[in-house]
């Protein structure tokens, strides 16, 4: 179940143009045809039509870049896809920017796990998926910690990120 979003759109610094609200319709649209999590490549396939929002948004010429290339930029759109809800609210009630997409790991029929991008709204619901974003917060977390425990002017940051590590 997703919040009401309040606006939809591309992440600061991305390259794309096509209307981020559509471009996620099209996407969300996608999954559900493939019961939730459309494979890699889907969305290529998809966007090869001329009447996609995202068509404009590959490479179609093989002599610049090849199907990987265009895997690479599906990748890249599902991960600049990003939402404003109110019902995320920053220290001065501003609403914050989530990613609407998040890399995950799911079973298929046969047990075998494949990584998917799957709504980040969703993974929260779901304690399976809630459990992939706090590993996934956990190093990152770690990776700052190994990066800046030198500087002395986060020491205030560093003890609540250790007592995270440390009881998780």
């Amino acid at each position: 179940m997703n919040p009401t979003y309040t606006e939809v759109k591309w992440k600061r610094g991305s390259v794309f143009k096509a209307d981020p609200a559509q471009a996620l319709k099209e996407i969300e649209s996608l999954n559900l045809k493939y019961n939730g999590f459309a494979p890699d490549g889907a969305l290529v396939e998809h966007a090869k039509s001329k009447r996609s929002v995202l068509h404009h948004e590959f490479e179609w010429d093989d002599s610049i870049a090849g199907y990987k290339y265009r895997l690479q930029t599906e990748k890249k759109i599902k991960r600049s896809l990003v939402v404003v809800t109110d019902h995320m609210v920053d220290k001065e009630s501003n609403p914050i920017e989530v990613r609407v997409f998040t890399s995950a790991l799911v079973s298929d029929e046969d047990n075998a796990q494949r990584r998917v991008y799957m709504n980040t709204f969703d993974m929260l619901e779901d304690p399976y998926g809630r459990q992939q974003l706090l590993e996934q917060a956990k190093q990152e977390l770690e990776q700052f910690k190994r990066k800046y425990e030198m500087l002395s002017e986060l020491s205030s940051v560093m003890k609540p990120i250790e007592l995270f590590i440390s009881e998780y």
